[in-house]
């Protein structure tokens, strides 16, 4: 063998390429990847997209991708180009892309593959181009392949039902936390409010700014928000939640659980000494409650969110609830081999409905959903809807954040 033979046996046996060292094993996003897909050939192309689950030979599902395709050329225009966005890039998409009818040829853009594409500048951004408009083609084809999304409004329901039974309003008008009654331990509330569904383009932003870039990974499709008057009240209303069992805590996600309205150790170490000092009657109620507002402060740390401000005071964590849904196709298929067997029909027919098999037919279908539920105390959610922290700065940040991260060498270069 050749030194020239050897060279090329070993490169193919032992060149690895960034998706095996950065992607595969090294945790590194696609959306972040730095390199092309090397996709020579249309067969190539074709071979890839169907590894990734599609059937082009299946016109549904090939116009379905183009569909996509689409799709994400107007977001892009939407969120991240002049002038839909004053803040977007002052490029526009190439013709090339605009007129492709196959989305093979997208693939080889991404690998400097395309019929005349050259390594110049020219080839770069084409190859640019299609790699960006590809990332939000995979978001939405993760969004669209989410079978939960059809099930979300009965989703919603069931979450929701557990709190709306735990909100009251008193004869004063006093909004609270607690058994409706009155009686027993409750929390008075400024506000309670719930998040209402989230726009299709809202995912797919939230999507694309976010390393795990997988619809099962949204986490806020429910939301649920409480106001309280001070940090201990935000801290009650969790001792609630988890009293009551509305909110379980093996159910809870520990790395989506955030805390920057109380300094947790400043607050447990002094509430150990109050609660020993009440057991020996050296303090009163009033006492003790004054204390301990005292030493519920927030504790000095930053933002984890790089999209929040160094402001955002809350608590916030994330829940998981077991969801049971009536499968409406085994009680249809049901009463439909009743009255098969009831009323005449033809022999066939009747054949071909027994042979139906409900045991393989869930009479339910059961998983769990998270939701997210956050605590503010009243100068916070001041602070956070007309300050430095403001969701429109959020939302700002992160069309920001994601443009950055999807149009790559594009927004550098349009700067």
């Amino acid at each position: 063998m050749t030194q020239k033979n050897l060279g090329g046996s070993l490169r193919s046996r032992y060149n690895f390429s960034a998706d095996v060292l950065d992607i595969v094993i090294g945790g590194r996003s696609m959306i972040d990847a730095s390199v092309g897909l090397e996709l020579k050939t249309l067969e190539e192309a074709n071979r890839f997209i169907k590894s990734y689950g599609y059937d082009f030979d299946n016109p549904i599902e090939k116009a379905e991708l183009m569909g996509n395709f689409h799709e994400a050329l107007n977001f892009v225009r939407k969120f991240f180009l002049q002038p839909e966005n004053p803040q977007g890039l002052r490029v526009e998409i190439p013709r090339k892309i605009l007129e492709l009818t196959d989305i093979a040829e997208l693939f080889r853009m991404a690998g400097l593959h395309y019929p005349g594409q050259g390594h110049d500048t020219q080839g770069y951004y084409l190859k640019n181009w299609a790699c960006s408009i590809l990332k939000v083609i995979h978001t939405i084809a993760h969004i669209d392949k989410d079978l939960r999304s059809p099930y979300f409004l009965e989703i919603q329901m069931q979450i929701l039902d557990r709190f709306y039974k735990v909100i009251h309003r008193d004869i004063n008008g006093q909004l609270f936390l607690g058994d409706k009654d009155g009686n027993g331990f409750r929390v008075d509330l400024v506000a309670f409010e719930t998040k209402p569904k989230k726009s299709r383009e809202s995912i797919i932003l939230k999507l694309l700014h976010k390393p795990e870039n997988v619809a099962e990974d949204i986490f806020d499709r429910v939301g649920i928000r409480f106001v309280t008057e001070s940090p201990l009240g935000a801290l009650k209303v969790v001792k609630y939640l988890r009293d009551q069992m509305i909110v379980m805590p093996p159910n809870i996600k520990p790395s989506r659980s955030r805390n920057t309205l109380i300094d947790v150790e400043a607050f447990r170490s002094r509430l150990q000494d109050l609660l020993l000092r009440a057991d020996r009657g050296e303090i009163s109620d009033v006492e003790f409650t004054t204390q301990l507002e005292e030493v519920a402060q927030a504790p000095q740390v930053g933002p984890e969110n790089p999209h929040s401000s160094e402001y955002y005071r809350a608590i916030q964590f994330t829940v998981r609830q077991l969801i049971k849904l009536r499968n409406p196709l085994y009680a249809d298929l049901k009463e439909l081999k009743n009255q098969a067997r009831s009323n005449p029909i033809h022999a066939d027919l009747l054949k071909m409905i027994e042979k139906i098999d409900l045991t393989h037919i869930q009479r339910e279908i059961r998983f769990f959903y998270p939701y997210e539920i956050q605590v503010f105390d009243r100068r916070g959610a001041e602070e956070n809807e007309r300050g430095r922290s403001a969701h429109s700065d959020y939302k700002r940040a992160q069309v920001l954040s994601a443009m950055k991260r999807v149009m790559g060498g594009l927004a550098d270069a349009s700067r």
